[in-house]
């Protein structure tokens, strides 16, 4: 069973919820950004390198026009000092393989020392025994395993660079010597993409959760970032899209409003400590500040990030990164325990 991330509520903690909660009500109903609370959750970046090539990931593309680099201990020591007042969870990962950093270890140690909940998304390619054995003398609270296909040719059509026996007995691997030392985490979820390319797999996908034992099995919907690409991965089947083409258009199903409470509960920091204001933003086009010995606060409730929230509620279309947002959207077709 996963655990909680309430688990890890405070007062100061509970409190800063019903702030941001608030405060976001209230900047719905003035059509103007009112901004009380701190985030309650972060994706913060090991590093923007990836060992892998996939096509609709700018990180592994080389298609990132921000530096690449790795994150030093010091500055996820520095941001975790400055927030766990009140966040209390961090997902260890926004672009690239997080496995990738050697220090991420520390950081999962450091999260769970100061009682913040931590999850990590990898595509499993680098988990040999050694890196299993740091993750099971570390653990995170949860890791996602991002596999797309259940055969050298169906994954290797969208995971290139990789093949599936390495992410297969990596994930085996995990799964063994956890269950060999009796321990309840890390939480282990198995994340299949659906595209056209795999589709055919969706009801092997379940069985094979089962069979090797993991926690969870979660089938997503894909993004894409033009037409030609939707043309060439999105599934036949349209209850496994998030688009549909309409007059030779891609189209979100999800219908965008002038609103995002990403923009209230949680933020987004690159290794280099580039405050973004999500996920989206993949390359820090849209950077509101950066860490370089600033305080976070200052960052969150400056004026780049009042503009930038005021822009949303006022014309969230005209921000081009929304155009693809799926705040709001239900993204997993299928989930089971």
């Amino acid at each position: 069973m996963e655990i909680n991330p309430l688990k890890y509520l405070t007062a100061k903690r509970l409190l800063n919820i019903v702030k941001v909660v608030a405060s976001y009500q209230l900047s719905n109903f003035l059509h103007k950004p009112v901004v009380w609370g701190m985030p309650v959750s972060y994706s913060i970046e090991p590093t923007n390198h990836c060992n892998l090539k996939c096509p609709e990931c700018p990180s592994g593309l080389g298609a990132l026009t921000r530096p690449l680099g790795l994150m030093k201990f010091q500055t996820f020591k520095n941001i975790v000092d400055q927030i766990k007042d009140t966040g209390f969870y961090i997902q260890l990962y926004f672009q690239g393989e997080p496995f990738i950093n050697k220090e991420l270890f520390s950081m999962i140690d450091y999260a769970r020392e100061n009682k913040i909940y931590t999850s990590i998304s990898t595509n499993g390619i680098l988990l040999k025994k050694e890196t299993v054995n740091k993750i099971l003398e570390s653990p995170p609270d949860k890791i996602i395993f991002s596999i797309d296909g259940l055969d050298e040719e169906t994954y290797q059509n969208y995971r290139y660079g990789g093949t599936f026996k390495e992410a297969d007995e990596g994930l085996r691997l995990l799964l063994s010597e956890k269950k060999k030392r009796k321990l309840k985490i890390p939480y282990v979820e198995f994340q299949f993409i659906v595209m056209k390319q795999n589709e055919h797999q969706v009801d092997e996908v379940k069985r094979y959760g089962k069979k090797i034992g993991v926690d969870k099995v979660t089938l997503k919907t894909m993004q894409v970032t033009s037409l030609e690409n939707a043309k060439y991965f999105l599934p036949e089947n349209p209850q496994y899209s998030r688009y549909k083409i309409e007059n030779g258009k891609l189209i979100l199903k999800n219908k965008l409003k002038n609103k995002c409470f990403a923009l209230w509960r949680t933020s987004v920091i690159t290794w280099d400590g580039r405050v973004v204001p999500c996920c989206f933003d993949k390359d820090a086009k849209y950077e509101l500040g950066k860490l370089n010995g600033k305080n976070f606060e200052e960052i969150w409730k400056n004026g780049n990030f009042h503009l930038f929230r005021k822009q949303i509620l006022k014309n969230r279309k005209a921000v081009d990164i929304c155009r693809n947002c799926t705040e709001g959207m239900k993204i997993n077709i299928f989930e089971i325990e």
